[in-house]
């Protein structure tokens, strides 16, 4: 955090440190240190389920210490480069040069830009090719990278898949391999890595075969600023169970696969408690799909109503919301339900494999109105 830099730049509390359940660890006593980098803005990274899920896993191991960092709104990019000092981390205000591991996710191709941008303002090379044994690994997961060739001269690591078992790979062999090459080397022989100076090869998508058992953070940072989603969010499942012929999350997250009633239970407990939060989100690529959906919901607004604690669905397809969920859900407050009707037409719909007939959007509509 640059404090001099703040007053003269929009939103300031997208560059301060210490918010509620943030991990702050002595840098001289791990062995590895990582810095995730979201190439967005503050408020929208710290939206993102999966940085979370990265960020309790890693400083759970008692060797490493994984900290933020964010791409700057232009101000305090221009105040950056007008001074000459070097973009860092939020938690313990390290240059990222001095990390071992930089992470990068590919969310959107969007964000493409963000990557350079960030590698320029933090001075470490832009191309692998240019990188030494004293520059950090650049890594980068993610949806897009599924498609990692047009990054492929400045990512040093591709990861393809659900990175939860695979990271403490990443960390043990960095560890083990204090050489760039040897590290690259043994990295490319692991399931789910892709170097491309390697050349190109056949890589196996990586996914958690147990969703249920996977590490999952129930302390959330509190953010200082309000994030595009304000709130506690849980990934009820993973995958999806539909077939539509658009789409590249129904591919790359299959299997389909569930978190328990118990566990989400548990997990919104204690993040609530430990955050004060007043509305919270069941995550999936379709909510309405997850198979106790509905007891889950009934019970959530049950055991929350009295502290005024909301519930929000954001992927709901038609058909899937029932008049009793409804009904539990504005019981509480005010709220909202976006309804996709995906396509124009029922033909377009056929089309590309979403049933849904304008009689059922129609009637979906009445049953939330009513």
């Amino acid at each position: 955090m640059l404090e001099d830099f703040l007053p003269l730049v929009t939103k300031p509390g997208r560059y301060i440190n210490n918010e509620i359940n943030a991990v702050h660890k002595d840098l001289s006593t791990v062995k590895t240190k990582i810095c995730l980098f979201f190439p967005d803005t503050y408020e929208v990274g710290m939206s993102h389920v999966g940085l979370r899920i990265l960020y309790h896993i890693l400083n759970s191991r008692p060797d490493t210490a994984c900290e933020r960092v964010f791409s700057p709104w232009p101000d305090y990019e221009e105040k950056l480069r007008q001074s000459g000092r070097p973009l860092k981390s939020l938690e313990s205000n390290l240059p990222l040069s001095e990390f071992d591991l930089i992470g990068f996710t590919l969310q959107y191709e969007l964000s493409y830009s963000n990557i350079l941008t960030g590698l320029e303002l933090a001075g470490i090379p832009s191309t692998s090719a240019q990188r030494n044994d004293g520059h950090p690994i650049i890594v980068a997961g993610g949806p897009c990278a599924v498609n990692p060739e047009p990054l492929s001269d400045f990512i040093d690591v591709f990861f393809i898949g659900e990175a939860e078992e695979a990271v403490h790979e990443l960390v043990e062999l960095r560890q083990a391999h204090t050489s760039r090459q040897q590290f690259l080397d043994a990295i490319s022989k692991c399931e789910g890595f892709y170097v491309p100076s390697l050349g190109k090869s056949i890589v196996r998508r990586r996914y958690l075969k147990d969703i249920e058992s996977a590490p999952y953070p129930d302390k959330p940072i509190l953010p200082l600023m309000k994030p595009i989603h304000d709130r506690v969010t849980v990934e009820v499942a993973r995958g999806c169970i539909r077939g539509c012929r658009f789409c590249q999350a129904g591919i790359i997250y299959r299997p389909y696969r569930e978190r328990s009633r118990e566990h989400v239970e548990d997990v919104l407990h204690e993040s609530l408690r430990c955050t004060g939060y007043e509305e919270l989100s069941l995550a999936s690529l379709s909510a309405g799909d997850y198979s106790d959906i509905q007891p889950l919901v009934i019970e959530l607004m049950r055991k929350y109503k009295d502290n005024r604690i909301s519930v929000s669905l954001p992927s709901l397809r038609v058909g899937t919301l029932t008049p009793e969920m409804i009904e539990a859900i504005a019981g509480t407050r005010k709220t909202g339900f976006t309804l996709a009707p995906e396509a124009g037409t029922e033909r377009l719909r056929r089309v590309i494999n979403k049933p849904v007939t304008d009689q059922d959007l129609m009637d979906a509509g009445e049953t939330i109105f009513r």
